[in-house]
C-alpha cells in the first residue's frame, strides 16, 4: 500500500509539474520540449524564474523514482553492459560529423566515410537510436539528426567532454574496483583505476607525456565551467589590494577580477609552460597589475597577498596532499590574509534536491577513480583547515546563488 501511494503521489506531482511548466513554455512563446534536431539543450531558457526551474528539477526527479518503482529490484539490478559503445564508436569514427544538421544520411554513405562496414555502422547507429535517442531513423536506412547528436555537433566542447569521459574516465572506473583491492586506504594518484588501466601511470603524467590527451581533457573540463560573475559578485574584493591565483593557467579569473576592480594587483601562479602562455595572451592594458609567476604548489609561498585563491585544485588531491599545499601557503601568510577555496561542496545527506546530491557522489566517485582525491563537505574543509595549522580560522561556506562552486574561505590569524 505504501509503494502503491508512493506512486500515485509522484503521478500526481509529474502531473501537475508538466502542466506548470507547459503553461509557462506557451505563456513566453517557447517550444514544447522534444528531441528533435532543432530542439535547444535545454528546454527551459535561462531566464526562466527560479520557480519554474525547481518544478523542472522536481519533475526529473519524481520521473526517474517512479520508473525506478515500477521497474522494481530485479530488473534494475540487469546491467546493460553495451550502453556507451554505440557513442563511442560513433564518436572515435566521427559518424555524427559525416553529415551535417538538417541533411539526410545513409548507413552506406557513414561506411564510405568512416571505413567501417555497413553491417556495423547500422548495428551501432541503431543502438544509439535505441539506448541514447542518438540520431533518428524514420525511413529504414535513413538516418538523420536528432536533438541530441544535432547538439554534440553544434557545441565542440560538449563533444570534446564525451570523447573525454568515455576514452579517459570510463576505463578508469571499469578499473576502481581492482585499484581498490590493491591498495584499499592510499591517498596516491598512481594507486587508482585510472593508473590500472594506463600502464601504472597517474592522470597527471599521461597528460604530460600525451599532449594531445592533455589538449582533449583541457577543452572537456573547459566546458565544465561557470560563468565568473557568481565569484566576482559574491566576494568582496573590494576590501582586498593583492591576489595569488594559485593553479590559476592563463589567469582568466583574474584578468576579470582587475577589470572590475581597477585597484586589485594579482599574481597567477602555474606551471612554467603554462605561465608563459598566460603572459603572452594578457590583454596589454592589464600588464602593470598582473604578473605570472611559475610555482609549483608543494613548495614554500612566497609571494605575500591578502587573497590566495584556489580554484578546483584541493579536489584533485587527498587530503595527505591538500594539508601540504595549505602548509606551503604558511611562510607567506600575514595576519588577516585569506585562503579562498573555490570548488563544488559535498552537501550532506537530505540537505539539497536528490538530482544535486547524486551529481555531487558522483563527482565524489569520480575523483576516487582519477585521482585517488575526494569532494569535501563544510565540515570535511573545517577539519583540513584545522590540521594543516591551528592559526586557521575557519570562516565558512557559501554558495552564490545560481552558482555551482561555493566560496569557501579560512583566515590566517598568525
Amino acid at each position: 500500500m505504501a509503494t502503491q501511494n508512493r506512486i500515485l503521489s509522484l503521478s500526481n506531482l509529474i502531473a501537475t509539474n508538466t502542466g506548470r511548466i507547459s503553461a509557462y513554455l506557451e505563456q513566453h512563446g517557447l517550444p514544447t520540449p522534444s528531441l528533435d534536431q532543432n530542439a535547444p539543450g535545454i528546454p527551459l531558457p535561462d531566464s526562466a524564474p527560479d520557480e519554474i526551474k525547481t518544478l523542472r528539477t522536481e519533475l526529473i526527479d519524481a520521473c526517474s523514482e517512479l520508473k525506478d518503482l515500477i521497474t522494481g529490484p530485479k530488473d534494475l539490478m540487469r546491467f546493460n553492459w553495451t550502453t556507451w559503445v554505440s557513442i563511442k564508436v560513433i564518436l572515435r569514427f566521427n559518424l555524427d560529423l559525416s553529415f551535417r544538421i538538417g541533411e539526410t544520411t545513409t548507413f552506406e554513405e557513414m561506411a564510405k566515410v568512416s571505413g567501417l562496414s555497413v553491417q556495423n555502422v547500422t548495428r551501432i547507429v541503431r543502438h544509439a537510436i535505441l539506448n541514447h535517442q542518438f540520431f533518428e531513423e524514420r525511413e529504414a536506412g535513413k538516418v538523420v539528426h536528432s536533438g541530441c547528436s544535432a547538439y554534440l555537433q553544434r557545441d565542440e566542447y560538449a563533444r570534446h567532454g564525451l570523447v573525454c569521459y568515455l576514452d579517459e574516465f570510463w576505463p578508469a572506473s571499469v578499473r576502481t574496483a581492482d585499484a581498490l583491492e590493491k591498495w584499499p586506504d592510499s591517498e596516491e594518484n598512481t594507486d587508482t583505476g585510472f593508473a590500472l588501466a594506463n600502464d601504472g601511470k597517474s592522470l597527471y603524467e599521461v597528460l604530460a607525456e600525451f599532449p594531445e590527451r592533455g589538449k582533449k581533457f583541457g577543452l572537456a573540463m573547459a566546458n565544465a565551467d561557470e560563468d565568473p560573475k557568481f565569484l566576482i559578485e559574491a566576494y568582496p574584493w573590494a576590501e582586498h589590494k593583492t591576489v595569488v591565483d594559485i593553479g590559476g593557467s592563463h589567469g582568466s579569473i583574474m584578468i576579470d577580477i582587475a577589470r572590475r576592480f581597477p585597484h586589485v594587483t594579482c599574481v597567477v601562479q602555474d606551471l612554467p609552460h603554462v605561465v608563459e602562455a598566460g603572459q603572452r595572451l594578457l590583454p596589454s592594458e592589464l600588464h602593470d597589475r598582473i604578473s605570472f609567476q611559475a610555482h609549483d604548489f608543494f613548495t614554500p609561498q612566497d609571494v605575500e597577498a591578502d587573497v590566495y585563491y584556489l580554484r578546483s585544485i584541493l579536489h584533485n588531491w587527498a587530503d595527505k596532499y591538500s594539508l601540504l599545499i595549505l602548509k606551503d601557503l604558511i611562510p607567506a601568510l600575514k595576519p588577516g590574509s585569506r585562503v579562498l577555496i573555490h570548488e563544488r561542496m559535498l552537501p550532506d545527506h537530505g540537505t539539497v534536491a536528490l538530482p544535486e546530491y547524486k551529481r555531487a557522489i558522483d563527482l565524489d566517485v569520480g575523483m576516487l577513480e582519477l585521482l585517488n582525491a575526494k569532494q569535501r563537505s563544510v565540515q570535511d574543509w573545517k577539519e583540513l583547515f584545522a590540521s594543516a595549522d591551528g592559526r586557521y580560522v575557519f570562516l565558512g561556506a557559501r554558495q552564490p546563488k545560481g552558482a555551482t562552486r561555493w566560496i569557501i574561505e579560512a583566515e590566517w590569524k598568525g
